[in-house]
């Protein structure tokens, strides 16, 4: 399987309520969570990503903001397209972003039998942080460090930048979008994230990817044999 997924910042109702939806759908209808705890109020305070494939949406995943990190949340992908990457571009995606607006730290809760596909993607279990007992299932705080990028917000950042919308803060420096590229190429270059994802051991300062919003991803099949 191979086409493109758009990853965006969710900047209108309707993308609001898509990554709504999705969350409904997958936590508390293929889930059984009860509708009061997964949708906790705190979505009106958060920044969503979300994914759309052929022009449905997919995937989502939420970010929350504190002193000195951004707390990573509410991950979760469609039935059709959790045998893709979705989930690791969207991991890479919100990473990179958080890293644009001068976050170093990020900050996420996954279940004790997952620690080591979270390890592959840079994340360590963070020392002496009680484990969380939710619907079930028991959870550990991890963390991993993030490399900001040159341009990253700062207090001196210019007003007319911070005045964008969110994620469009260097819209102009942006690469050229995939679509622009050749197609093995760009192929490859996801196929070896993914399996950068997948295959590499703890490694916090692998920095992330570059955020350049919004993004055509090509999806790949994880259990496609590539050649």
């Amino acid at each position: 399987m191979s086409d493109f997924v758009d990853i965006k910042v969710v900047s209108s109702s309707q993308e609001f309520n898509d990554a709504m939806q999705i969350r409904r759908q997958v936590f508390v209808e293929d889930q059984g969570i009860d509708p009061a705890l997964e949708f906790d109020g705190n979505d009106f305070s958060a920044t969503h990503l979300i994914a759309y494939f052929e022009n449905k949406p997919v995937g989502t995943i939420r970010l929350r903001y504190f002193k000195d990190f951004v707390k990573i949340e509410r991950l979760c992908v469609t039935k059709n397209m959790r045998k893709t990457n979705t989930s690791a571009l969207l991991i890479e995606s919100s990473l990179s972003f958080c890293a644009s607006k001068g976050f170093e730290h990020a900050h996420a809760l996954c279940k004790k039998e997952l620690l080591d596909r979270w390890g592959k993607a840079g994340f360590f279990p963070i020392e002496n942080a009680p484990s969380v007992n939710q619907n079930g299932m028991t959870l550990v705080p991890i963390a991993k460090k993030l490399a900001l990028p040159q341009n990253h917000i700062t207090l001196q950042t210019s007003p007319e930048i911070l005045n964008l919308r969110e994620g469009e803060w260097f819209e102009s420096q942006k690469i050229a979008r995939t679509e622009t590229l050749d197609r093995t190429e760009q192929i490859k270059h996801f196929v070896s994230m993914t399996n950068k994802v997948r295959n590499l051991k703890i490694a916090p300062h692998i920095p992330p990817l570059n955020w350049h919003p919004p993004l055509r991803y090509d999806v790949v099949d994880l259990f496609e044999k590539t050649k």
